[in-house]
This record gives C-alpha cells, sequence and structure tokens, in this order.
C-alpha cells in the first residue's frame, strides 16, 4: 500500500479516437511519473491503450492506469481501494 496519497486526472480526446493529450499528476516523484507518460502521449496513446498498461503495485503511479471515471459519467470521485 502506498503511504502517499496522490490526484491524477487524464485528459482524452474523444473526438480524436481517444487520444490522450494531458495528464495532471499531484504526488510523489511526479517528475519521474510524468516522463513515461509525455513519451507515451508523444507516440500518441489513446485512452483504451492507457486502460490495457499493468500497473506496478504498490506505486503512486498506478493510479494513471486504473483511472476509469469519467467527469461526463457523474460519478463521485473517491477512491475506494488500491
Amino acid at each position: 500500500h502506498c503511504k502517499f496519497q496522490c490526484y491524477v486526472k487524464v485528459i482524452a480526446n474523444y473526438l480524436d479516437r481517444g487520444r490522450v493529450v494531458g495528464v495532471h499528476y499531484l504526488g510523489p516523484n511526479a517528475g519521474e511519473v510524468l516522463q513515461g507518460f509525455a513519451a507515451a502521449m508523444r507516440c500518441g496513446i489513446t485512452k483504451a491503450e492507457l486502460d490495457s498498461v499493468t500497473g506496478i503495485h504498490p506505486v503512486c503511479a498506478e493510479e494513471v492506469v486504473t483511472l476509469r471515471r469519467t467527469k461526463r459519467s457523474g460519478a463521485v470521485f473517491r477512491k475506494t481501494g488500491c
């Protein structure tokens, strides 16, 4: 279990195949976490491809690949477990 908390948001353009156009991350080791996602974005990663990645556990960076709620769903954004 990660002893730190992090906040993360992935921004995808659903008009462009769900291409990821931004990642916001507030947490430990932000530079290292975002560097890999920046490279993936340069390669045109989509939200579906990001969802297929297996996250390394237990680290805060795994939160990026486990995001399943969308803003348009109206769901509550509350972490329920690791």
